[in-house]
């Protein structure tokens, strides 16, 4: 019997590795892939939320220049803006020789951006 021949009858003979390595490796996989769907589900919560947010303090700097340049009055209303409901309120105060202050609160989805400015008569 030649060296090849004693070689490979000395190796045992195990059958069925190949489909064990396989499902081990779909596991890997599938857990992979759940691990980046959450994470690309995240960053597009995130991303949303951003974007609310920057157009909340569009609107509140747009109602306080408004405020600036008058008429300097309180008030309220509601706005759409990047598909969510805003809700703003503004207040002027008279500061009687001091600069007047004015305020822009604005609320939308369980969240509120406030603004505060002063400015003279």
């Amino acid at each position: 019997m030649c060296r090849r021949a004693q070689a490979a009858a000395a190796r045992p003979t195990v059958r069925g590795w190949a489909l064990v390595e396989a499902l081990a490796a779909l596991a890997l996989a599938a857990i992979a892939g759940a691990g980046l769907a959450a994470a690309a589900a995240t960053a597009a919560a995130q991303v949303r939320l951003e974007r609310e947010h920057a157009a909340a303090l569009w609107l509140a700097l747009a109602r306080l220049e408004s405020l600036r340049a008058g008429p300097r009055e309180s008030g309220t209303d509601h706005v759409v803006a990047e598909g969510a409901a805003v809700a703003r309120r503004w207040t002027h105060e008279d500061g009687r020789g001091l600069p007047d202050a004015q305020a822009v609160r604005v609320a939308w989805r369980e969240r509120t951006l406030e603004l505060r400015a002063e400015a003279w008569p």
